[in-house]
């Protein structure tokens, strides 16, 4: 299994750069990378519903388990990209590069 890789994000705006930096500092005037890795994971635990449910839909189509589905995403995101491309086809699957 592979490890998780470095995240990098673009900066933010400059309105939710101060939200994060106050967010941090009533937090024991914890990081700012640190305070923001809590909130990325806390938005992903809330929206973990939302999440596998597009997981689990796509998952059917192709023929497999959620599970299995999301792993493959994990560990091999191009593979999954082709999975789907070939059941919908090319433009019929929706999956932003990058923002």
């Amino acid at each position: 299994m592979p490890s998780p890789q470095p995240l990098e994000i673009a900066p933010l705006a400059p309105y939710e750069d101060r939200l994060l930096a106050a967010l941090a500092f009533f937090r024991f005037q914890r990081a700012i990378a640190s305070q923001a890795r809590h909130c990325l994971s806390m938005y992903f635990r809330q929206g973990e519903g939302r999440i596998m449910q597009e997981v689990k839909f796509y998952a059917r189509q192709i023929g497999v388990e959620p599970e299995e589905f999301l792993e493959l995403i994990y560990q091999d995101g191009d593979r999954a990209r082709a999975q789907l491309q070939a059941h919908f086809g090319h433009e019929s699957v929706a999956m932003d590069a990058e923002d």
